[in-house]
């Protein structure tokens, strides 16, 4: 089985804007220009990487939580109650978790963001709740290895076979 692919690029993302950090403050202690220049490449790879993000759907729950994380993270704070409810549908996704409740919640909040209750912080990254529903809601299909039936604990010659 595959890794979701926004897995991947939360992943990429998470350690590019540590990268960009990082380099932020060395260029802000010595002002060099490679300093400056790596900079300017790692903003150039964390665009590409949110536009990426934002274009691709998660194909299970953990890249649906994925993408609820991300959200909760970038809401302004004066939206804590939200951020706080996200960041626990966020766990339980991540977990596999698919509750009905969670994604009746993140369909009535997809449209509240969407019509900018919560500035327009929560307009921009009402898509990426649209993507997270989407990964939620794909079916889950369970492989099971069933035993023969003659080779069973329950059936009645099973026991038998192996008493005598």
């Amino acid at each position: 089985m595959e890794i979701d692919p926004v897995v991947v690029l939360a992943d990429e993302l998470r350690a590019t804007e540590a990268a960009l950090r990082s380099a932020m403050q060395r260029y802000e202690k010595n002002h060099k220009r490679e300093n400056g220049d790596a900079v300017d490449r790692l903003l150039e790879s964390v665009k590409v990487l949110r536009r990426d993000v934002f274009t691709t759907v998660p194909t299970s729950a953990l890249g649906a939580g994925e993408l609820v994380r991300m959200v909760a993270q970038y809401l302004p704070f004066t939206f804590a109650t939200y951020s706080t409810h996200f960041h626990e549908v966020a766990d339980r996704l991540s977990a596999g978790q698919r509750r009905h409740d969670d994604l009746v919640w993140l369909r009535s909040m997809r449209a509240a963001l969407a019509g900018g209750i919560c500035s327009e912080a929560g307009v921009k990254f009402a898509p990426l709740l649209e993507l997270a529903l989407q990964g939620a809601s794909r079916p889950v299909i369970v492989f099971r290895n069933v035993a023969p039936v003659h080779d069973h604990p329950h059936n009645p010659t099973y026991w038998a076979k192996r008493l005598n």
